[in-house]
């Protein structure tokens, strides 16, 4: 299949858009890894479909909607002779005045604690299908720390591991090492790719010989692409 530029524009889009799958996915994923200009449609769509969820207006509900509300919360009490409406009607603000104050404490207790010093990313790399992700990531900008936490990943065929691999913006991919499908694993950053991760936010796990890469680069195939988010 040739790497026209209509068809990774095509691509791409799908890829966001999450309509490509099966074996489609897969080979677009290990586009990604191998072209500068794959990631960069992949990104672009990214931003542009984000953008399309932002610009969607605020749609106030009319007043009738809250009165239906209330009505259905407190009609079924209103009964002669029973106290239940004069319930009702204490209860519904002074339950609102007792979130009101719950939110200004939160928002104080807020502000008083510590910001970040570095910006922290996180995310899940998923598999279709599956209802649970297979490892859920963190990083820690301040300690250059990248924590993996395994939920539903199961271990690799026999010789072989799992390895993962920054996805620069620019450039070949930069391996983080071999990584095990259960548990908590932690990998230390250097700064090249402490920077290449906070440009591209993205991650990618290949099936490679065990002990990882012989070359340092992707040998296997590439099972999961994921991008990070900040916090």
């Amino acid at each position: 299949m040739k790497k026209t530029p209509e068809r990774i524009e095509a691509l791409a889009a799908e890829y966001v858009l999450g309509s490509l799958r099966g074996a489609a996915r897969r080979r677009f994923e290990q586009w990604m890894m191998e072209s500068t200009r794959v990631r960069r449609e992949v990104w672009f769509w990214e931003e542009k479909l984000g953008d399309l969820a932002r610009d969607v207006p605020e749609n106030q509900p009319p007043a009738s909607v809250w009165n239906n509300i209330e009505r259905r919360l407190w009609g079924a009490q209103e009964q002669p002779g029973k106290p239940a409406r004069g319930i009702g009607r204490w209860f519904w603000p002074s339950w609102s005045m007792l979130a009101t104050a719950a939110v200004l404490v939160l928002a104080v207790v807020l502000i008083q604690q510590p910001k970040p010093t570095g910006e922290q990313l996180s995310g899940a790399i998923v598999q279709a299908n599956l209802e649970d992700p297979l490892w859920l990531v963190s990083e820690s900008g301040t300690e250059n720390l990248l924590k993996l936490r395994s939920v539903a990943a199961s271990a690799a065929e026999a010789g072989k591991d799992y390895e993962l691999w920054v996805v620069p913006e620019n450039g070949q991919p930069l391996s983080l090492g071999v990584i095990p499908a259960g548990g908590v694993h932690r990998v230390r950053l250097s700064d090249e790719a402490r920077e290449a991760l906070s440009r591209s936010r993205t991650l990618a796990i290949s099936l490679e010989p065990t002990g990882g890469s012989p070359t340092g680069a992707p040998t296997g195939p590439i099972l999961h692409v994921t991008k990070l988010y900040s916090l």
